[in-house]
């Protein structure tokens, strides 16, 4: 199209007809500027393309992501519910002045107390999108201030689990192992795993009731369950935020379709 236009060009200034020449002129601008635009759009468009199957594929791998974190959570959850539990009974006992009669209760509770749980979230996906600079390709504004929030609302959950396991290693364990024949809590651990080998027979030693330190037990077994009862909040916490998360993640791939 432009070599015809061309032509008439030159026709009309041979012809000597500036008038019509400039008309001819004007519209062969008209239709560059015309052609840039629409390439500009199409080239936009494109782009808009691009952005739009990144974004949906960022949204997938986040709601799988954080699928598994939420049956993670739940799992650290229920581990660390059960071991409050125990903390319960075995204040129970103390108080009731049962702990000789049910010594085999005893035994499993406090090896219950080993048990703690950390909730180690999977955070490949989310890492990715701070890290390589794809938070902008996410157009809800509400999941992108989640998502930056995220790691750091991990963070401060990991401090409290640091404490109460340093807490249960020099505080908790050293009085149960100057007091109690903790071996006996072997026989009634329960693991999937068939190639772990597992202490059949009771310790032929026990503990001597008539000299427990009764206080010092109900004591550092209340300070367990204290720290634990931190670890549950955060994990209440952060359950509250992945679902929050995974139902903004749902609008976001609700609204593109």
């Amino acid at each position: 199209m432009i070599p015809f236009f061309r032509k008439i060009r030159k026709k009309m200034a041979d012809d000597n007809k500036p008038m019509r020449y400039a008309r001819y002129a004007i519209g062969e601008i008209l239709l560059v500027v015309i052609g840039i635009l629409i390439a500009l759009q199409i080239n936009n468009w494109n782009e808009n393309r691009k952005d739009s199957r990144a974004e949906t594929n960022l949204l997938m791998g986040l709601q799988n992501e954080f699928k598994i974190n939420l049956e993670e959570i739940d799992s650290a959850i229920d581990l660390n519910q059960k071991n409050v539990d125990a903390c319960f009974r075995i204040t129970e006992l103390i108080r009731e002045n049962s702990l000789e009669k049910q010594t085999v209760t005893l035994d499993s509770l406090l090896g219950r107390l080993g048990i703690l749980a950390s909730f180690d979230a999977r955070r490949a996906v989310t890492d990715e999108i701070i890290n390589s600079g794809k938070l902008d390709i996410l157009r809800n504004d509400a999941l992108r201030v989640l998502i930056t929030r995220w790691p750091a609302l991990l963070e401060e959950a990991k401090e409290d689990i640091g404490f109460t396991v340093n807490n249960y290693n020099n505080n908790l364990m050293p009085f149960l192992i100057n007091n109690f024949p903790l071996a006996n809590a072997e026989i009634t651990k329960k693991f999937e795993n068939k190639n772990i080998r597992m202490y059949s027979d009771i310790s032929r030693f026990g503990a001597n009731f008539s000299t427990l330190n009764r206080m010092k037990l109900e004591s550092v077994i209340w300070h367990h369950k204290h720290n634990i009862d931190f670890l549950l909040s955060n994990d209440y916490e952060l359950k509250e935020t992945i679902k929050t998360i995974m139902s903004a993640i749902e609008k976001a791939l609700t609204d593109k379709n």
